[in-house]
């Protein structure tokens, strides 16, 4: 009884295939339309168990590839930056800074006074000095050295003599060791504020005044004028 209406379900599957517009099927899903339309059939008959199971049950999951891990090598950093590095070249090692270039002139050269020329004419050092409208003292354990210098206007014209405008520098070294800056004071004159016309053939007078330790040995005394690229070096003692 049983096969017969299997084969009645299979005619009926074929019959079906062949008038409805539908895909073809295969012969497995053929055998399974066939034995689900007997499985329909057969479910009133008390002899008769259900053990029909659709390909989708027993049909296996397909293996997926196991994706492997790919180690990717880290890039090694350097301990000198990348910017560091591209600036370096190889003349970086041998090169030098260049000092400034300086001509050692005279004294009038340096101190660049046009038509007047410049002598020493000695040095005190003393707590204090004593000018024709100032007097100037020293701090405790200190005392002033006074270089004096002689401006001669060497034309046949008055000539005007400005240093408030002059940018010459002034440095006095005792035994190679370089002392603070000259003072700036009231004495009228200090080098620093000279501004006076000065007759043909005549000469004024101008100081230069240090504050230095007042136990010091006074040797190897130079002072070095310098203005610009020019040099003037004067040993006083």
């Amino acid at each position: 009884m049983r096969k017969r209406i299997f084969i009645v379900a299979a005619v009926t599957v074929i019959g079906l295939t062949g008038c409805a517009s539908v895909p073809t099927l295969s012969e497995d899903q053929n055998n399974a339309m066939a034995e689900y339309i007997a499985d329909n059939l057969l479910m009133h008959d008390k002899s008769y168990s259900n053990s029909i199971k659709l390909n989708s049950e027993t049909e296996t999951a397909t293996p997926q590839p196991s994706v492997q891990p790919t180690v990717v090598p880290t890039p090694k950093v350097s301990d000198t930056p990348a910017e560091i590095q591209n600036s370096k070249t190889p003349s970086d090692a041998a090169q030098t800074i260049e000092e400034p270039k300086q001509t050692y002139v005279s004294m009038s050269d340096a101190l660049q006074v046009p038509g007047f020329k410049v002598r020493f004419d000695g040095y005190k050092f003393n707590s204090n000095i004593s000018t024709k409208d100032s007097n100037i003292s020293s701090k405790a354990g200190k005392k002033l050295f006074v270089v004096k210098l002689k401006f001669k206007n060497n034309t046949s014209s008055a000539r005007k003599l400005d240093m408030t405008k002059n940018h010459s520098k002034y440095v006095l070294s005792v035994d190679g060791k370089q002392m603070d800056s000259p003072l700036l004071t009231i004495a009228d004159e200090d080098i620093h504020f000279i501004k006076k016309k000065i007759s043909a053939k005549k000469s004024l007078n101008a100081i230069v005044v240090f504050e230095i330790p007042a136990k010091i040995k006074l040797n190897n005394v130079v002072l070095e004028v310098t203005n610009k690229d020019m040099v003037a070096q004067l040993q006083i003692k």
